[in-house]
């Protein structure tokens, strides 16, 4: 071999993860206790409200234009959002509305299958909600 510095088995290959290990690293009690545990006393957890919030999300079944003759992908998330909002936020009322009003389009065997059975959920959460009052 008359070249001992060169050749294909002389080669040098950089990473990126190099770099990244060249940086200083953050102790992981970096933190005082007393600096914690006055954190720890004034943290919150975040409580959304549903409709009361400014989030434009959060009124998004009051704009949706119901019933939808087989509606495009988009579309048919924005309903499903919108009754899936109004059922996790309790609001099974108005969310069974929307999947009723919704199924009067029409839709996809597999996209209303879905629709009924958030309008079930709902039916039955209510049916829930009277028993309890009743009793």
């Amino acid at each position: 071999m008359d070249d001992e510095d060169g050749g294909l088995f002389n080669i040098h290959i950089s990473s990126s993860d190099e770099s990244a290990d060249e940086s200083p690293k953050v102790p992981r009690d970096f933190q005082s206790e007393k600096d914690f545990q006055q954190q720890k006393a004034a943290w919150r957890p975040k409580i959304e409200p549903g409709e009361t919030n400014q989030n434009v999300e959060s009124k998004l079944w009051k704009t949706l234009k119901l019933p939808m003759n087989n509606p495009s992908k988009p579309e048919s998330q924005a309903v499903l959002h919108a009754i899936e909002e109004l059922y996790f936020f309790r609001r099974y009322e108005e969310a069974k509305k929307v999947a009723e009003d919704a199924l009067k389009g029409e839709l996809s065997a597999d996209y209303k299958k879905v629709v009924v059975g958030y309008r079930t959920r709902c039916d039955m959460k209510l049916d829930g909600v009277k028993s309890r009052i009743k009793v």
